[in-house]
């Protein structure tokens, strides 16, 4: 029975995860429209925030009058968390590979401009660094990559890479975690030209001299994150105002609140057994044996 909890609850998960995805994917250029590219990077807490609320009792178990999910045997469950486990260690295995081959490349110098490093993050530049950039656009980058840090970057795309590995076998986390990337990109974009407005050619200029670095960690921030087109768009656009982004971040918290509260409610909890069961098990007096009221459990 633990095997088909726990498989019950991984589907449910992945399906509330889905379909927080799909929502983010629809409202984050929207919202980047309305309320700037910082508060749209924060939609994508709606997909963990999804995925947690689904773990706890549905309202119809909270309430008592729920069932136990029995989509599956003992055997199936246990078949499902294996290959789940399978393929989360394989991705996990990958990403770990990908970020040694990055700090290899970094120490040669052929890597960057970039954050490397979660709890310890550091700069990487390129060895050429200085011949390729002039004076302003070098403050430009370090500008935006201390900006990385200071939002903390590193360990938003830690937690990126983790719902990727819960969620190796569902396509959709891995397109949202591309855009959740490139999302983190943009606000840093907006965080840096708030601090220094009349830069913005200088900052573009800087944008299309790196464009041609692609090689990367899914660890790494990069100062070169694609589409390039986009980026620079939203380089022109001035920034919103103040109550504006004021009743962007309240509307962000509700709706977040909204979603979990929304899973929490409507999340399927599989068919219903054909015989009779009670969550959690009950006593269910019967009629009297001898004139002796028996209580019998049902399980």
């Amino acid at each position: 029975m633990v095997a088909e909890l726990l498989a019950m609850t991984l589907l449910r998960a992945q399906l509330a995860a889905m379909a927080a995805v799909v929502l983010v994917l629809l409202l984050r250029g929207p919202v980047r429209r309305l309320i700037g590219a910082r508060l749209a990077y924060r939609l994508w807490a709606l997909v963990p925030v999804a995925a947690i609320a689904c773990v706890f009792p549905s309202l119809s178990e909270t309430l008592g009058s729920g069932l136990p999910p029995t989509l599956m045997g003992e055997e199936h469950a246990f078949a499902l968390l294996a290959a789940w486990l399978v393929g989360a260690v394989a991705l996990a295995t990958a990403i770990l590979l990908q970020e040694r081959a990055f700090r290899a490349r970094a120490q040669a110098g052929r890597a960057g401009p970039a954050v490397m490093g979660v709890f310890w993050p550091r700069i990487v530049l390129p060895a050429d660094f200085a011949a390729r950039f002039d004076a302003e656009a070098r403050r430009m980058i370090d500008l935006h990559e201390r900006t990385h840090i200071k939002r903390g970057d590193p360990i938003a795309n830690l937690a990126i890479a983790g719902v990727q590995v819960l969620g190796w076998c569902n396509p959709l986390i891995h397109v949202g975690a591309l855009c959740a990337r490139l999302d983190q990109e943009m606000a840093c974009d907006a965080t840096v030209l708030g601090l220094r407005p009349e830069l913005r050619r200088t900052y573009a200029q800087a944008l299309v001299q790196a464009h041609t670095v692609r090689n990367g960690s899914p660890l790494a921030c990069f100062w070169a994150a694609h589409p390039l087109l986009l980026r620079v768009r939203l380089l022109a656009r001035p920034e919103p105002s103040h109550r504006r982004q004021t009743a962007g971040a309240a509307a962000i918290t509700l709706l977040a609140l909204v979603t979990a509260a929304g899973v929490w409610t409507v999340t399927p909890r599989g068919p219903l057994p054909d015989h009779e069961v009670t969550w959690p098990g009950r006593l269910r007096a019967e009629a009297p044996v001898d004139g002796i009221n028996l209580p019998t459990i049902h399980r």
